[in-house]
């Protein structure tokens, strides 16, 4: 009999689309590798994606206690594993005590992305990062998995071959938390050059954007929520992003991409990282990454090999990595 698997997680406005987007990959690469039956559970206001209709799955709203909503739906679906990749602030109350259950009921339970302080409780903690610095007081309990190897990112089908174009894409993740969509596209606008085309993601969470109403750019174009960026990012030659999963996402396409933090300063370790290995330019705010991105749009030796080293660095898709895991957890 199949494995019965669980992936529950947090979407929505504050928390955006990066949770929900990992736990879909997870999702097909457990169901394509261990042949488990896998379902999902979001905290968040509902949206429609295609790639989420794939699996069963239902909202609850942000409201909803979480634990109690896990566990009526791991006793009803008599699940074997529960993979959890929550935002660290809505941790809900008690979790400590529903671990102890499920764990006494036999089940799994595998924390992506965090719950380092519940380690004790946990089976396995897989962390979609290239890094990893364990605090002074993390607790012994379950492995840590991490690397390069793990970031979560599906396997990308082969595509031929094309000439060089000026299509820039503009992410600010799915809520733009910031609020960048207010000034950013007109500063893009005014800065890149002239032939560029440039595609503003506006997030199913986010504010509509400011769009210039006479745009100086050759095309300046506004994607409303699509149901996936897989083909904008195919369509890219350049981008400019805030740091998360789509960056990742870009880089292993190949995409020359300027990335930033809109966060403080909680993603430099990962940022100085990603600069070391020259594998993105890295910018210090949205008005750098502007500077910087129309200046590597002159420069085209320099995108090829941006080009080149995010490939090589970001050859291995995660989501194995992760049914290997989960393979050697289940009995």
């Amino acid at each position: 009999m199949a494995a019965r698997l669980l992936l529950a997680c947090h979407a929505g406005p504050g928390v955006g689309l990066g949770h929900l987007t990992r736990c879909l990959v997870a999702a097909r690469a457990l169901r394509r590798s261990l042949g488990a039956s896998v379902q999902l559970l979001v905290q968040g206001e509902p949206l429609a994606r295609d790639d989420l209709a794939a699996f069963p799955h239902r909202f609850l709203p942000a409201d909803a206690d979480l634990g109690a909503a896990l566990d009526a739906h791991c006793q009803a679906e008599a699940i074997d594993v529960l993979l959890l990749d929550l935002q660290p602030q809505r941790v809900p109350p008690g979790l400590a005590q529903h671990l102890r259950d499920w764990r006494a009921a036999g089940r799994r339970i595998v924390a992506i992305d965090g719950l380092l302080a519940w380690r004790p409780l946990l089976d396995l903690i897989f962390l979609p990062a290239y890094r990893f610095e364990p605090p002074a007081d993390l607790a012994d309990g379950a492995p840590i998995l991490f690397g390069w190897d793990c970031l979560l990112l599906d396997p990308l089908p082969a595509t031929p071959a094309r000439p060089p174009g000026r299509n820039v894409l503009a992410l600010t993740g799915g809520s733009d938390a910031t609020g960048l969509g207010r000034h950013w596209p007109a500063a893009l606008d005014a800065a890149l050059p002239a032939d560029a085309r440039l595609h503003w993601v506006t997030g199913p969470f986010s504010a509509a954007p400011a769009l210039p109403a006479a745009p100086r750019l050759a095309a300046l174009v506004e994607h409303h929520a699509p149901a996936g960026l897989g083909p904008l990012m195919a369509a890219a030659d350049f981008a400019v992003t805030v740091f998360g999963v789509s960056c990742f996402e870009l880089l292993q396409r190949g995409v020359p991409t300027v990335v930033f933090s809109p966060y403080g300063r909680k993603d430099d370790a990962e940022l100085a990282g990603i600069a070391a290995l020259d594998i993105a330019l890295v910018a210090r705010d949205e008005h750098d990454a502007t500077r910087q991105l129309a200046a590597l749009m002159q420069d085209p030796a320099r995108a090829a090999a941006l080009s080149r080293n995010a490939r090589r660095q970001l050859h291995t898709p995660g989501g194995e990595r992760l049914a290997r895991a989960l393979q050697d957890l289940l009995p």
